[in-house]
């Protein structure tokens, strides 16, 4: 029994290379990304920041005083007094490597408040203090 031998001809000979795989992988590493980026976040409560023309502050402080237009303190959005702020704020500080602070005063608030909060902050060992304004 003779067995015919069959030529490859060019003709016959298809190559696909199947997408759906790396559609798949590429598809992935979007949403991998999207979802590890960086996003700035502001959190916490609502308040009308002043408009200035500084530079841009990272907003990578992990210290936040927040003091809204009715003159309530917030430290990283918990709401406490002008007493209980020294405490909680000394606290925090040892925890963190740098010590700096963002106060986000609402633009109606009183120059008198937002001196106080700055001098507690000193007082307790801040070396930096920004004040968060919106860009005009």
């Amino acid at each position: 029994m003779r067995y015919k031998r069959k030529s490859v001809t060019h003709e016959k000979l298809l190559i696909s290379l199947n997408m759906t795989p790396i559609i798949d992988i590429v598809l992935q590493l979007l949403i991998f990304f999207m979802l590890a980026g960086s996003f700035v976040l502001q959190t916490g409560v609502r308040v009308e920041l002043p408009k200035a023309r500084a530079p841009k502050l990272q907003d990578k402080q992990d210290i936040v005083i927040t003091i809204t237009r009715t003159n309530e303190i917030f430290l990283n959005e918990e709401k406490m007094s002008s007493d209980q702020l020294p405490i909680a704020l000394l606290e925090r500080l040892t925890d963190t490597k740098e010590k700096m602070v963002l106060i986000k005063p609402d633009k109606r608030v009183e120059t008198g408040k937002l001196v106080e909060v700055m001098s507690i902050a000193k007082s307790v060992g801040v070396e930096t203090m920004g004040i968060a304004t919106e860009p005009q």
